[in-house]
């Protein structure tokens, strides 16, 4: 097995920057740890990797990342990923700024012009609203040799370079297919979408709709849309809804705020009920018997995948291998949700 620093930091239970910082003698290490250091790579026979001495000595680079607020348990996960992809490289001079704004097109559209005109950063990782003006940006952007990568929300027109994040296309056939097998032969169903307009969101309900169509049984598909301003009244207004249906696919991030709502009703025919990601409401949830399934997708592990794409590509100046890197789907439902908890 090939010896690397990480083989000797984990050998030593020491950090990646710290036995990164023996070999480079970057100081700040005490002399009794670096002695340790010397020898556990003396032991392995490790040799020094060229390409890690060549970004030692490579330019600071500034990276800008930008993603909404809501939801919060789902963006500190993705936040998660981040840092402790971060840990490992940051000696090297990669560093990253992050922008938490609110999910709309003239807040994101004002970060993200004023990062560019910024000239402070070297690149930008977003998770974009999608709308034409954004769009329009980071186009402009890229063909003036400014990198744009996209995580969990794609913008395919922008010409990003690289996207991470589920296909929702997949994600909204694979909810139809769950609904289609929980329900009975009567399927009179919702499907509720947040007023963000997004290319997620449209390619949720267009395979969701698109797997429904083909089914015998189903009599109506209601298209609910909630304001995240106003979320509760939102919800609220649909009570009367949810007692004449059969099943409700949330494909927003309000599956524990429809569940509550859902939940307070006591409906005397239970619905089934569908939706993305996992939370410590959405637990509950489940193991209340109020959710049926939900569908995951590993933020920690995009939140990585994001920053390691962004930092070979500047840094260590590899060719992006994938233009599209998607995240599996995973179906959770009470039974194996206890694993999900993060």
């Amino acid at each position: 097995m090939k010896v690397t620093a990480k083989t000797i930091a984990e050998e030593l239970n020491l950090s990646l920057a710290t036995v990164d910082r023996v070999f480079h003698n970057r100081g700040g290490v005490s002399p009794k740890t670096v002695r340790k250091v010397l020898d556990k790579a003396k032991e392995l026979n490790y040799t020094p990797n060229k390409s890690a001495r060549f970004l030692s000595k490579k330019r600071n680079l500034r990276i800008a990342f930008v993603f909404p607020k809501y939801p919060e348990y789902f963006w500190r996960e993705i936040e998660a990923g981040i840092n402790s992809t971060l840990e490992d490289i940051q000696d090297y001079g990669f560093n990253i700024e992050l922008f938490k704004v609110p999910y709309k097109l003239k807040d994101q559209l004002e970060v993200v012009e004023q990062i560019i005109r910024s000239k402070s950063y070297q690149g930008l990782v977003i998770c974009p609203t999608d709308d034409a003006p954004l769009t329009d940006c980071l186009r402009a952007a890229v063909g003036k040799g400014f990198p744009v990568y996209t995580f969990n929300n794609d913008s395919p027109l922008s010409q990003r370079l690289s996207y991470v994040g589920a296909d929702y296309y997949d994600a909204g056939r694979l909810a139809g297919e769950l609904l289609h097998r929980f329900t009975n032969e009567s399927k009179r169903m919702a499907v509720v979408i947040d007023e963000a307009d997004t290319f997620q969101m449209k390619e949720k309900k267009r395979g969701f709709e698109e797997f429904i169509i083909n089914l015998n049984h189903v009599t109506s598909v209601n298209i609910l849309k909630i304001d995240n301003r106003q979320l509760e009244q939102s919800i609220h207004s649909f009570k009367n809804l949810f007692q004449e249906i059969d099943a409700v696919y949330v494909a927003c991030g309000a599956l524990a705020e429809v569940s509550e709502q859902i939940a307070d009703l006591q409906l005397s025919q239970k619905l089934v009920l569908i939706g993305h990601d996992m939370s410590d409401a959405i637990y509950h949830y489940l193991q209340e018997d109020v959710i049926t399934a939900t569908i995951c997708q590993n933020p920690q592990y995009q939140g990585s995948i994001a920053v390691k794409t962004a930092f070979n590509h500047l840094m260590m100046e590899k060719p992006i291998e994938k233009k599209e890197n998607i995240v599996k789907l995973e179906i959770v439902t009470k039974g194996n949700s206890k694993y999900y908890i993060y």
